[in-house]
């Protein structure tokens, strides 16, 4: 019986044989929960740098994104909570710096989740047939990228300082994480067609 148990665990560790796709699709899950619980914790702490330094609206953008990073996170695990999974949140050293050094922190996370990471976990899902993951994913790797632009702007005002003429707030799909820099978004998202009236306001 033990060597039939050791053969069974041995062929599940084996790249290519059923078992191990889905084992590597709980690990890229897991991580992603773990990057970004921690990126939430890590983008309040700029926010609340940001406020202190007298930058309200830059404040408000770093809290938005790590509300989005939170809805991320919990997206992820309620995947792994189906599959009978219990993950604890990660706790980041937080590594406060200038405002325009903390943006470039958090836009270089997010370029690597929305550029590296995710594409290869998405992959990695739809070779499993997982659709749950799959579909959280998608919304987290979409949503980010989306949200690049919305950096971008905001690194330009550090950069100019003209952070005034940033947004005074933020829309947040509550579902996938969609973030919004405009004073009236799009009657439904665009990736999870959750209506306008359930998004989160953040100023």
């Amino acid at each position: 019986m033990q060597h039939l148990r050791y053969l069974i665990l041995t062929l599940l560790l084996v790249p290519g044989l059923p078992g191990y796709s889905q084992s590597k699709t709980t690990a890229n899950l897991t991580e992603a929960y773990r990057f970004e619980s921690a990126n939430s914790t890590l983008f309040a702490a700029y926010a609340t740098d940001a406020g202190n330094q007298g930058i309200p609206k830059v404040a408000t953008f770093f809290r938005a994104i790590a509300k989005t990073a939170s809805i991320h996170a919990d997206n992820f695990q309620k995947v792994l909570a189906k599959m009978g999974i219990t993950v604890t949140p990660s706790v980041p050293a937080i590594i406060v710096k200038t405002p325009k050094l903390n943006l470039e922190d958090a836009l270089q996370a997010v370029r690597i989740e929305a550029g590296i990471k995710y594409s290869e976990y998405l992959d990695q899902a739809k070779t499993d047939g997982d659709n749950t993951a799959t579909k959280a994913l998608r919304w987290a790797k979409e949503t980010e990228q989306q949200s690049l632009q919305l950096f971008v702007n905001v690194a330009d005002a550090i950069g100019e300082e003209s952070t005034g003429s940033l947004p005074a707030y933020y829309w947040i799909c509550p579902k996938c994480g969609n973030l919004y820099g405009v004073a009236s978004p799009e009657k439904e998202c665009s990736f999870c067609y959750t209506e306008r009236e359930k998004f989160i306001k953040v100023q």
